[in-house]
């Protein structure tokens, strides 16, 4: 895990890797930025009605108060998180590409499109979301909202991930193949790169990071089992 790690990070600052991961930070920081711009005042409401609804926050105006002054910052990273890893799934191939023919060298017989990409993303989102809304007054308890957010944020990057890494080069068969073994190891790297958008300067390049761990493992045991 930790050379998987390290050969990851190293690959980050390759400078075409690095430039290109700029881009669905900036996109997304720009649309969610102009998104709360317009429509601070509603959003801000909306955060109000939410908490009234938690057991025992709802109660305490206080504490409506202090979540309804850091919520928006709180609800415009989830959402940049959200949306960065949507728009990963439109750049992957070539991330994807490039530490192929860096490292590996597989031949290219994958069945992937970017629609599909999308769809898992959007599913996945939407479960999120779900999850997210029913366990919201486990954010108010210190140490399990942390074990809460990294369960959710890895069930956010899990699949579409997967499938971004991996889908272009393998065919349906090895895809399968590969989907079904090592699962420990996958929700593990799901896991560990989640825990990384802990910190909030450094979570910006998460989304690319954990493509980076992601391509590397499944690149490497496709190239294993062929």
């Amino acid at each position: 895990m930790l050379k998987l790690f390290l050969n990851s990070i190293k690959d980050l600052f390759n400078i075409k890797i690095l430039l290109t991961s700029l881009i669905p930070i900036v996109v997304a920081s720009l649309f969610w930025g102009i998104i709360f711009f317009i429509f601070h005042n509603q959003i801000n409401q909306f955060i109000v009605w939410l908490i009234s609804y938690i057991p025992f926050v709802g109660d305490s105006k206080w504490l409506v108060h202090t979540v309804e002054a850091i919520g928006g910052i709180f609800i415009y990273y989830e959402l940049l998180i959200i949306t960065s890893i949507m728009i990963v799934g439109l750049i992957a191939d070539q991330i994807v590409d490039e530490i192929n023919d860096k490292y590996y060298h597989n031949e290219k017989r994958g069945f992937g499109t970017t629609l599909e990409s999308i769809i898992i993303s959007l599913k996945q989102n939407l479960l999120f979301i779900i999850l997210f809304i029913l366990f919201l007054p486990t954010m108010f308890i210190p140490v399990i909202n942390i074990v809460v957010h990294l369960f959710l944020w890895s069930i956010l990057i899990k699949k579409p991930t997967f499938y971004d890494s991996i889908a272009m080069y393998a065919n349906k068969d090895e895809f399968h193949q590969l989907e079904s073994s090592n699962t420990m190891q996958l929700r593990l790297i799901a896991l560990a790169s989640a825990s990384l958008l802990l910190i909030p300067v450094f979570g910006i390049f998460v989304y690319i990071l954990q493509l980076l761990m992601f391509t590397h493992f499944n690149l490497q045991r496709l190239k294993a089992i062929r």
